[in-house]
């Protein structure tokens, strides 16, 4: 199964496939109809059991809710075009008045899909309609308990390491910019959105994790590594912000820059991007490249407004700060599998 699910097809897939074909069998054993049994085992599969879990008990009670407003609507109008109409509009608006959200495609789908074919017995189509929703749901959701449960170690680390990328390069081309006196470019802009989408994908995922433990069991230190992987995610979102400011500046008063300057800048962004990049090792900020730019920020608190000069290095500073102070300011909670 783990060459399968390397070599051929994704274990999402997978256990689409397991689903379909067991939602199947049980419906044609029991001479039940299997197309939409099996399109509500489809769209039902959840990234982790803990959303098919919980979304199941939504799912379930949203189907009756559009059985019962689909046989009310054919027994009056009978099959007709407004018939469709109003189950699936009834549906939703019921499902969002009762904060079915999560239940309320299955449960348009069961009621649009119910009025093809009903005859007189009425009860008895919406008890077998409703049931073959609930074989859908109840298959999906033990198949995603128990096939595969899902890692997501390697796609947190791939966003993580491309985060990391993202903001070294963003740093570093932003910064040549300023010191050139260049206009911002606009790669810049979706750069950094790209990084937020990026840092919103590794959160996603390690949310995914810890959700997935709380129905199967784990190891203490895959535990650590998924908090050490949000504390980095923590720290990365902080810099995006510092780097947001930085890309945002106004052009209209570009700051020039002496020699000593510029080199100075220049040695301290290589430099926070090596602690950036080597996260786990804390290499020497050259003292006097620090001292300048503090230098240059004493004395323009009491102004209303930072120069352009003196709101870059307050945004270096403050990155150096954040990377400086890594292991006591980035202390994101901690949050066990039981706790979601």
């Amino acid at each position: 199964m783990k060459w399968l699910k390397q070599r051929f097809i994704g274990g999402r897939i997978v256990k689409t496939g397991v689903a379909v074909f067991l939602t199947a069998l049980i419906c044609q054993l029991f001479n039940l109809p299997v197309v939409f049994a099996v399109i509500t085992a489809i769209v039902t599969i959840e990234p982790t059991a803990a959303d098919s879990i919980r979304k199941g008990l939504i799912r379930f009670p949203a189907s009756a809710i559009g059985a019962s407003i689909a046989m009310l609507a054919t027994f009056l109008l009978c099959d007709h075009a407004i018939t469709y109409t109003i189950s699936a509009v009834l549906t939703i608006w019921i499902c969002y008045k009762l904060k079915l959200e999560a239940g309320m495609l299955v449960a348009t789908l069961t009621a649009v899909a119910m009025i093809p074919g009903a005859d007189d017995h009425f009860l008895l189509e919406f008890i077998k309609r409703l049931g073959t929703t609930g074989i859908g749901i109840l298959t999906s959701t033990l198949v995603n308990f128990v096939l595969m449960p899902p890692k997501y170690k390697s796609q947190i680390i791939e966003f993580l390491y491309l985060a990391q990328s993202d903001v070294t390069k963003i740093l570093t081309e932003r910064m040549n910019e300023l010191l050139d006196q260049k206009p911002s470019a606009l790669n810049l802009e979706s750069a950094s959105n790209q990084l937020r989408s990026q840092l919103d994908r590794a959160e996603t995922f390690c949310r995914y994790q810890l959700q997935e433990w709380h129905y199967h069991s784990y190891k203490r230190e895959e535990m650590n590594e998924v908090q050490m992987y949000q504390k980095k995610i923590y720290l990365l979102r902080q810099l995006s912000y510092h780097l947001s400011n930085l890309v945002t500046l106004p052009t209209d008063e570009i700051p020039e820059w002496s020699i000593e300057e510029k080199k100075a800048v220049r040695t301290l962004i290589s430099q926070l991007n090596n602690r950036i990049i080597r996260s786990d090792e804390q290499e020497p900020v050259d003292p006097a490249a620090l001292a300048m730019l503090r230098s240059a920020l004493k004395g323009e608190t009491d102004e209303d407004e930072l120069p352009a000069k003196s709101y870059i290095y307050f945004e270096l500073l403050s990155i150096h700060a954040l990377l400086r102070k890594r292991k006591s300011f980035v202390a994101v909670p901690s949050v066990k599998p039981g706790e979601l």
